[in-house]
């Protein structure tokens, strides 16, 4: 008989397990059915927290998100700090390449504006671009945060495609030492 948890817990052992799955076999490798039966819940289940796959796939990003930026305290990171940031970002793409395939693959289908992710993806953007432009230097901060992850975005879809021919890191050190101001 499945344990009886508090919604918050259970969405939670369910982000979790899910994120597992994805760790292990990648995001193809998930689906509701087994999700629902490692989690020992019954699809139906299931479908109350997460109606559709498209839904979990976004909660399990920001899941991600949450989890990864926990660390990352904007208030704390100044001008000097950015590059050790976003050397990090990258090491975390390196690190665990089935989490950064997820959120690559979410993050093009909520292109569409009726993805439930789409306004996620956006906000998301947006806020990332103005806490990193807050922290430049130079006459067009906001730009230069936008190309700074309009090339990290470029580099991990390299990386994704080709982990074994495309050095991420040794791309990204090229890059940064370009784009951000000593």
């Amino acid at each position: 008989m499945a344990q009886r948890l508090a919604p918050e817990k259970r969405r939670a052992r369910i982000l979790t397990t899910a994120m597992e799955i994805t760790d292990a076999e990648g995001h193809r490798g998930l689906t509701m059915a087994e999700l629902a039966r490692r989690c020992d819940m019954s699809t139906p289940g299931l479908l109350h927290y997460f109606p559709d796959m498209a839904t979990l796939l976004v909660a399990l990003v920001q899941w991600r998100d949450e989890r990864d930026d926990a660390g990352v305290d904007w208030g704390a990171v100044d001008t000097a700090d950015v590059r050790a940031m976003l050397d990090g970002v990258v090491a975390n793409i390196i690190a665990r390449p089935r989490a950064a395939q997820l959120f690559a693959m979410v993050e093009a289908e909520a292109l569409d504006p009726a993805h439930p992710g789409h306004e996620y993806f956006r906000e998301r953007a947006d806020l990332l671009t103005r806490e990193l432009a807050a922290r430049l230097r130079g006459e067009d901060p906001e730009g230069l945060a936008r190309r700074i992850f309009a090339a990290m975005d470029g580099m991990q879809l390299h990386y994704l495609r080709d982990p074994e021919g495309f050095d991420l890191a040794a791309e990204w050190s090229a890059t940064a030492d370009a784009l951000l101001p000593s």
